[in-house]
């Protein structure tokens, strides 16, 4: 159906009265006379939406109500499907807030300290350098758990890879602030960890190679 009336609405919908499906409550028609189907809101638990298989034997109805039946359950399959991603991206992301702000806390923390070893007195470079390892194993750690709520939140986005809604709008939908989260394809996580946790492995082995090099140059032969 391109565009339609009201008045071809109300006779389609009282032709297939017997077919609608149970969260359909109604139809309009936008500024541009075309359809809008109305459905009482879906969770993505119910059965998937689906035509009634009486509907093709049914004589009576005309090809004009057949068509608007076929719009309502395809319309009632993506809201359905929809529902499905938004809950399911709930459940994901329950609890993602207080780990990246765990992360972030302790990432920031981590690159302080580094960037503090600098200045720090010779006297006090052993304590400064613990101080540091304990940082880096504790933003690590941070790194390793989020990558974990990331991929519950990646495999969520590849199971929904149909549905007509962005990462964006998905995300708004389901009262999830992902604006500075790291969730990356499913594919790029593994046994041996996931992106967050490679590229904080990564900025630690610099780190410690750099104290290294500082220390060898120092004539320190146990550096870290």
């Amino acid at each position: 159906m391109t565009t339609t009336t009201i008045e071809a609405i109300e006779q389609a919908t009282r032709e297939a009265i017997a077919y609608h499906h149970p969260h359909f409550t109604g139809a309009s028609t936008d500024r541009f006379n075309r359809l809008v189907l109305h459905f009482r809101p879906f969770t993505g638990a119910e059965e998937a939406p689906s035509r009634p298989i009486g509907i093709r034997r049914d004589e009576k109805l005309t090809a004009h109500a057949r068509a608007f039946v076929d719009a309502e359950y395809d319309e009632a399959a993506r809201l359905w499907f929809d529902a499905g991603y938004i809950t399911a991206l709930k459940r994901a992301t329950d609890g993602a807030t207080t780990l990246w702000d765990t992360y972030t806390k302790d990432r920031a923390t981590m690159d302080r300290l580094f960037a503090s070893m600098g200045s720090t007195p010779e006297s006090h470079w052993r304590a400064a350098v613990s101080q540091l390892v304990a940082a880096q194993d504790k933003a690590l750690n941070a790194a390793i758990s989020w990558d974990q709520k990331a991929l519950s939140i990646a495999i969520v986005h590849a199971s929904f890879l149909q549905s007509d809604l962005t990462r964006a709008e998905a995300y708004k939908a389901a009262s999830a602030d992902a604006s500075k989260w790291v969730v990356e394809s499913h594919y790029e996580y593994d046994f041996e960890g996931g992106p967050l946790a490679r590229a904080v492995q990564r900025q630690i082995d610099a780190q410690r190679e750099h104290l290294r090099r500082v220390a060898s140059l120092a004539g320190d032969r146990n550096p870290v």
